[in-house]
């Protein structure tokens, strides 16, 4: 019998894919990659990845919900249980019997190999330097999102969205801000069909330039987002940026970094009007405190129809055909 810290260590490494599929959700493979695996169950929405030989997981929507199987155990199958119960409930998965029939069970609806993503900062830059700055309107860009050219040419956006051959799509560079570090760690990739982040990097901030006398800095989910609002509201003193979707734990730290780097202002949660949204809210708010409660202002500037956008409100403003379809395809980095 295993004591209590190998129990633990064993629950850690199982697939959690598994776990996850013999409590009713199934996997998205339209919206998995080999490192990252999209589960659904009802409204309810998970991202499995592997760090080192343990399985992680954090939903789509509720930010406290993250973690080992062990979180999992405590805040989705039986919530608010304790950890003597998780491990109880847990415990059939160290069985090679249980789990070979769960697998037979589940054949369809389970990832069979999850790969832990492995950073590759040069070969990100590598690869980034091969993107061309914008230097005419741009077809997908300019012509569907509706973003002003004279905007990109803006000297608070000049060289931070480049060109990708890659049907005709879009780059925003995300940036490491924690600690100083302002190195190239990620970019973001849009276009009409494809949604993406850089293979081998690590999700930081895209982030507009910065000058003095700015008083705000919004945050965003996407990069069309962040170049959004700013055609929509221009530019009061705003710096803009976009965490590529829900925030990880290390993108806490750059956050809070990009908020006192503003000095004294506003934070501005620019998210979209949808429960990740609501969510996302309510985790800046708490950054921005641990940033210095007296010194930032916080406040929410959401598009005003629910299920909205930014972009979606900047292409209705100037009348463009609403077009929502796309994306195909999300890679996920952590």
């Amino acid at each position: 019998m295993l004591d209590r810290e190998s129990e633990l260590a064993a629950i850690k490494q199982v697939n959690l894919s598994v776990i996850a599929a013999s409590h009713g959700y199934e996997i998205v493979r339209k919206k998995s990659t080999r490192s990252s695996v999209l589960m659904s169950s009802g409204s309810d929405k998970i991202l499995i990845s592997k760090q080192g030989p343990h399985y992680v997981y954090c939903s789509v929507y509720d930010s406290g919900s993250q973690g080992t199987a062990i979180d999992f155990a405590m805040r989705v199958i039986e919530p608010g249980c304790s950890l003597g119960r998780a491990r109880q409930l847990l415990r059939p998965f160290l069985n090679a019997s249980y789990v070979s029939l769960a697998w037979q069970q589940n054949a369809n609806r389970v990832a069979k190999d999850i790969r832990p993503s492995r950073l590759d900062l040069e070969g990100v830059k590598s690869r980034y330097n091969r993107f061309a700055p914008i230097a005419e309107p741009h077809a997908y860009l300019c012509g569907v999102r509706g973003i002003p050219f004279e905007l990109l040419q803006s000297q608070r956006l000049a060289g931070r969205v480049r060109h990708c051959p890659r049907r005709g799509s879009i780059v925003f560079p995300h940036l490491g801000v924690a600690d100083g570090d302002r190195r190239l760690t990620g970019y973001e990739i849009k276009g009409p069909d494809v949604s993406l982040f850089s293979k081998g990097g690590r999700k930081g901030l895209f982030i507009s330039k910065a000058f003095a006398g700015d008083r705000e800095i919004v945050f965003t989910e996407a990069g069309i987002d962040a170049v959004s609002y700013l055609a929509a509201q221009g530019d009061r003193g705003t710096r803009v940026a976009s965490t590529a979707g829900r925030m990880n734990q290390h993108q806490h730290e750059v956050v809070r970094a990009a908020i006192q780097h503003l000095g004294e202002g506003a934070v501005v949660a620019a998210f979209d009007n949808d429960k990740a949204g609501d969510r996302m809210v309510e985790e800046l708010e708490q950054i921005t405190r641990s940033a210095g409660t007296e010194a930032f202002e916080f406040r929410e500037h959401r598009p005003e129809g629910r299920g909205q956008d930014w972009n979606q409100v900047l292409r209705e403003h100037a009348g463009l055909a609403r077009n929502d379809d796309w994306s195909t395809r999300i890679d996920m980095a952590p």
